[in-house]
């Protein structure tokens, strides 16, 4: 037994660093990003959606922003948020309209492998379930994150990835 001891003692330091470098590399490649949501903006009535699906869209520059959304009337909201494309890049997901829309919350936003992943939370509203809106309405979000270099992004609704989109070569 003090044979297996003393082996013990001579293994424990190195195989306590191996644990350690392994789990720090694990935690390197996947990095979490803060985000903001914006507020006070629109889906344009041609903005490219998928028909009946969630649709993706990441912008890194104002130009190709405002040809998707746009800025709500000033009456109707206090406070727009406005994007900075020198620091920031905007992620944006719309879904097919509806008279009774869900509850939309991001969860987590990571890059890992040059892949941007946005997972989000779509919940009924039970509230509006009741009474329904008498028009469709546009249910959407509008995210800043980071600037990131990403090959892919992937969309993930409620555990589920429902859209991967690739980056256009300029």
């Amino acid at each position: 037994m003090s044979s297996f001891a003393s082996f013990y003692r001579h293994l424990r330091i190195p195989l306590l660093v191996a644990i350690g470098l392994f789990s720090s590399l694990f935690v390197l490649a996947q990095v979490n990003l803060t985000y903001r949501l914006l507020t006070g903006y629109t889906l344009n009535p041609d903005a490219p959606v998928i028909k009946g699906k969630p649709t993706l869209f990441v912008f890194e520059q104002a130009e190709t922003f405002s040809q998707v959304f746009q800025p709500v009337s000033t009456g109707s909201v206090r406070k727009r948020d406005a994007p900075n494309f020198d620091k920031e890049m905007a992620i944006g997901i719309a879904l097919p309209s509806t008279k009774t829309p869900p509850k939309l919350s991001v969860s987590k936003i990571f890059v890992q492998d040059s892949t941007l992943t946005v997972r989000y939370i779509r919940m009924a509203d039970t509230i509006l379930t009741k009474s329904p809106l008498p028009e469709a309405v546009q249910p959407m979000l509008v995210v800043m994150i980071p600037k990131q270099t990403v090959l892919k992004t992937r969309l993930v609704e409620n555990g589920k990835v429902v859209q991967t989109i690739k980056k256009r070569e300029e």
